[in-house]
């Protein structure tokens, strides 16, 4: 096993340990997390950083939210065949599913990439006036993502710099900082898109 998956596996299943019951009643309205992939490792593992990585992101971004550990639902076949997708936020349910048969150690980045998505659907960023306007440096990790099936490539983007906020903000504060400062307002505000372009438009420059 690779020291690095080891070393995060046996830290991820302590954490899972002291969490689960703080989870059973979670204080984000509705938020729930069911792992239909069972007791493995990997499953366990992917479980644990999804629910340490829910400690990070604002409460209003997760509100009635589900989040399934299921490697072998359907969607992902839907979306183009095993293996394409470790993660999909799925609208008409309200849900995230995750896959923890691949990469399970990424299952915190991904969880938080597909929140990005729900955020940007479901909270008008779609129609941002400023959002779209932010320059990312060419040969950025930004610059580089593509969108997935049925997604366009500012959701892609959006949802690429959410999960970099929460998971590596330093590296998206040196690859694209006006997009690092949109992120900050939205992680330490809240609110819809009007708000935080409201925000975003009327800071004072650095």
């Amino acid at each position: 096993m690779d020291p690095r998956f080891r070393s995060r596996l046996i830290a991820a299943i302590i954490i899972l340990v002291a969490v689960c019951s703080a989870f059973s009643v979670s204080p984000v309205a509705g938020f729930r997390l069911e792992n239909r992939d069972g007791n493995g490792t990997e499953a366990a593992l992917a479980e644990a950083l999804v629910l340490q990585q829910s400690t990070k992101i604002r409460n209003e971004y997760m509100e009635n939210l589900t989040v399934y550990i299921d490697s072998r639902n359907k969607v992902f076949g839907e979306q183009g065949g095993p293996g394409t997708a470790l993660g999909l936020y799925v609208p008409e349910e309200n849900a995230i599913y995750i896959r923890s048969d691949q990469h399970p150690e990424r299952a915190d980045d991904v969880f938080a990439e597909q929140v990005g998505y729900r955020v940007y659907h479901t909270m008008g960023f779609e129609e941002s006036t400023a959002f779209s306007t932010l320059a990312t440096k060419p040969g950025s990790y930004l610059a580089g993502v593509s969108a997935p099936a049925g997604e366009e490539r500012e959701a892609a983007v959006f949802a690429g710099a959410f999960m970099l906020y929460h998971t590596s903000p330093d590296l998206l504060k040196e690859d694209a900082p006006e997009v690092y400062a949109y992120m900050d307002l939205l992680a330490k505000n809240g609110g819809d898109a009007a708000t935080v372009d409201n925000l975003y438009t009327n800071i004072p420059p650095a």
